[in-house]
């Protein structure tokens, strides 16, 4: 199953779910200060009123095979905060954790996106797009 088809999947899961659920389907402005951590598009099925979060972009897809579980952090009138972590082994077998957090801005739908690496590393990346 292509990335693709499982936005798809998860998308329409997020519409056949109860009526708090939401899918949000984000497209970033990837730049050079999302040193390819911040994927392009990212999709979330989130239900406030349970507190539940799926998320899933290109890295979920090829390091989990699917959506992982993520956690709304924070909720208010104002924004959504959700967080998760990416733990990737690389080619030489070392192991690093990604730390993610998605500020989402329910009013315009605007959504931030920053990636930091685990292990004290002062590296963050950067980007910003848009939800529907």
């Amino acid at each position: 199953m292509n990335f693709t088809t499982v936005c798809l999947f998860v998308a329409t899961l997020g519409l056949a779910g109860p009526a708090m659920a939401k899918v949000l389907d984000c497209a970033m402005a990837t730049t050079q200060s999302s040193g390819g951590w911040v994927t392009d598009r990212y999709i979330f099925d989130i239900d406030e009123a349970a507190g539940s979060v799926q998320a899933n972009d290109g890295l979920i897809q090829s390091v989990h095979g699917g959506p992982m579980v993520a956690k709304l952090s924070d909720s208010s009138a104002k924004k959504m905060v959700v967080t998760w972590t990416v733990q990737m082994t690389n080619s030489s077998g070392q192991q690093t954790k990604m730390q993610y957090r998605a500020a989402i801005f329910k009013g315009d739908k605007t959504i931030t996106v920053t990636a930091t690496p685990g292990g004290g590393y002062s590296n963050r990346f950067e980007a910003r797009g848009k939800c529907k």
